[in-house]
């Protein structure tokens, strides 16, 4: 989506340092926000309209006219999902407003909409209350739209419209600004998204001074004066080693990226500044058609929530409604699918009154197991640990953990061990915990378990301990074919059988069973599943291949089958230092409608391009520019980018150059590239 992180982070130098013998806590909204867990986001404008992430804020207000908006829909959703909270996009980066507002004509007022008579934002309101769930809003600082943004104006209009949000439609439990900008040099690359502004300009001070006064139990996201810190990513995971305190900006580590620190704190941070992990159940954050088929599986919707509320974060997942002003039926049974999964999965904790407990400290021993956040056991010191006797042979494959957060973050490392044939045994080994800290690991068979803590900044105060076993989940296989055209298929988690079909048809246990990399080239589809025994079986992976590439080339290069058609995400293509173009050979005269590029998978994300040309040739010297833009908000969502021409092109050489690498990197890095042949 969005995020300039000068704006977030410059002004943490200017936050009062505690003293360094104590540790940073949070403060009682902070703890209050961080116990939501899950929350939800809704981006719905004209950009849904537009078929656009990142509009220009030159669209006509006409095009806004959902024919059934019915915001009670997306609440209701949310909370039937166990959403505690909902967010509201009620001003993205074009400017568009959701709400009449009073200072400017780029909004509701002039659409078709209601005849201009309609409040998405009060519809909003009214359907939280109904529903009982949390209301929050999204205000963009950034406005394409506005002639006076870049000028001190401007902030004073950004003042009145914020005023307008926080006076007008009840009370809020957390604001979220933006840290997208129109500066030069990282996401603009056109008159609108290009306006010069400096580090120091918008004005958090009083932003945030008018949250503070008009809503005080609102929990300010972003700004430079925030109360919670984005968690570094927009792909839903925060770090296996997760401090929910973080240093002054200038104290930041040199050799690492701001986004890599965020997403694992600071061990020795000064202020707690705690996680939220935003993320789409779509690829994109708004609504497009095109994506009806990539709504996230729910073993990666799984995935996201035990990356992120189970590494000490908070969720915000977020639901794009259609041009109706609706959550398509895929969105809304995908995440009903997910509550249900969860409840399964912490259906019955296996730590009951029964069991016994034992500890090298033995005071308040049971308040680590009675599911109780606000009792606690303590370590004598910075070490320590906690048995539990089942008293009869359990399976698991879970472990939760909680601090006490209230008094501090400490735990730096712990193990696990569980007992069999008269030993212990070590089953994992892990960093921190914070207040929520979820194992997964597969199913042991045990009568006892043991939690050892061996590093923390203080005596630990362990407030929660729950064992669970699971439902076994299948994952989705992973389908790939390299440039030899050899296709592999993957279990992500290494269990059950894979079957397969190349004829289109679904793949049942009467097809082709998995059993090694196979040769098919040229166009086909391939469908694949799992199943693990006779009654457990996964979703249905397809993959469509289209020609082959087997005589594919990168002019300057020898190599074959290079990272860049390798059919791997997970391998990198990088140019040479400095060069920012790639051009393939297609090695004969090819028919096709575009391109399809993936950027560097890795956490690093090396090499990311920011803009695009793409030119074609028949003899590699005469060149046919074909297609130019932006990849809007790839840096913080580097998901694979369609780019279509207007035309059917026929040529044997292709060029994608980029004038932008993101992070100052000197070489393209592409993970996959594909033609568009249909």
């Amino acid at each position: 989506m969005k995020y300039l992180l000068i704006f977030l982070l410059s002004t943490f130098g200017l936050v009062g340092v505690r003293a360094t013998d104590k540790l940073p806590k949070p403060t009682p909204l902070q703890m209050e926000w961080q116990k939501l867990e899950n929350i939800a986001f809704v981006h719905f404008s004209i950009n849904t309209f537009t078929d656009m992430e990142w509009g220009y804020g030159n669209e006509s207000p006409s095009l806004f006219n959902p024919s059934q908006l019915d915001c009670r829909q997306w609440v209701k959703i949310c909370k039937d999902a166990g959403m505690k909270g909902i967010i509201l996009t009620a001003k993205h980066h074009d400017g568009f407003c959701l709400w009449p507002s009073k200072y400017t004509g780029h909004s509701v007022k002039n659409s078709p909409w209601k005849n201009g008579q309609g409040d998405v934002v009060r519809e909003f309101s009214d359907a939280c209350k109904e529903y009982g769930l949390k209301m929050g809003l999204y205000l963009s600082p950034w406005d394409c739209n506005h002639p006076d943004y870049g000028k001190p104006a401007y902030n004073e209009y950004f003042k009145k419209q914020l005023t307008e949000l926080l006076t007008n439609y009840g009370e809020l439990f957390e604001i979220w600004f933006d840290g997208a900008n129109g500066g030069r040099g990282y996401y603009g690359t056109d008159s609108l998204h290009n306006r010069s502004i400096t580090a120091d300009y918008y004005d958090w001070k009083g932003f945030v001074g008018l949250v503070h006064k008009l809503q005080p139990k609102c929990i300010v996201h972003g700004g430079g004066l925030p109360d919670i810190r984005w968690v570094g990513n927009e792909e839903g995971h925060a770090a296996e080693t997760h401090w929910s305190a973080l240093r002054p900006n200038d104290q930041f580590e040199k050799d690492k990226s701001h986004p890599q620190q965020l997403n694992t704190g600071h061990e020795n941070g000064t202020r707690w500044l705690p996680s939220e992990t935003d993320v789409s159940v779509r690829p994109g954050w708004y609504y497009h058609a095109f994506e009806d088929h990539k709504v996230k599986t729910l073993p990666k919707l799984m995935n996201i929530y035990y990356e992120s509320v189970g590494r000490n974060s908070l969720l915000l997942l977020n639901l794009s409604p259609d041009k109706r002003g609706l959550v398509h039926p895929i969105d809304s049974t995908r995440l009903l699918e997910w509550k249900r999964q969860l409840d399964l999965d912490f259906r019955e904790n296996l730590i009951s009154k029964n069991c016994k407990f034992s500890s090298g400290e033995p005071k308040n021993l049971k308040n680590a197991f009675d599911n109780n956040f606000n009792t606690y056991w303590q370590a004598k010191d910075n070490s320590g640990y906690l048995e539990v006797d089942f008293g009869i042979e359990i399976t698991c494959n879970r472990l939760l953990l909680q601090e006490y957060i209230p008094d501090g973050q400490k735990v730096k490392s712990f193990s696990v061990e569980f007992w069999k044939e008269d030993k212990w045994i070590e089953l994992t080994k892990a960093t921190t915990i914070g207040y929520k800290r979820i194992l997964r690991f597969l199913p042991v068979k045990t009568e006892k378990l043991r939690i050892r803590i061996d590093e923390a900044l203080a005596p630990p105060m362990i407030s929660t301990v729950a064992v669970y076993n699971a439902p076994v989940l299948l994952a989705q296989p992973e389908i790939r074919r390299d440039q030899s055209g050899k296709i592999t298929i993957l279990s992500p988690d290494k269990a059950g059988e894979i079957y397969y079909t190349t004829d289109g048809n679904q793949p049942t246990r009467i097809a082709t069973r998995y059993s090694q990399p196979f040769l098919l080239d040229g166009p086909v589809t391939v469908k694949a599943m799992i199943c693990n025994g006779t009654d457990n079986q996964g979703e249905t992976t397809m993959q469509k291949f289209s020609g082959s590439k087997s005589g594919w080339k990168i002019v300057g290069e020898t190599k074959t089958n290079p990272a860049l058609f390798d059919g791997n995400p997970g391998s990198t293509w990088t140019s040479i230092n400095g060069v920012k173009s790639l051009v393939i050979d297609l090695s004969a005269i090819t028919q096709f409608h575009g391109i399809t590029y993936l950027p560097d998978q890795s956490r690093g994300n090396y090499g990311i391009a920011l803009n695009y040309l793409i030119s074609v040739s028949n003899d590699g010297h005469s060149w046919e520019n074909v297609s130019k833009g932006e990849f809007s908000n790839i840096r913080n969502n580097p998901i694979r980018q369609t780019i279509r021409t207007s035309k059917p092109l026929q040529a044997r050489f292709l060029k994608l150059e980029t004038t932008t690498i993101s992070d100052g990197h000197k070489s393209l890095g592409i993970a996959e590239l594909e033609l568009i042949t249909e």
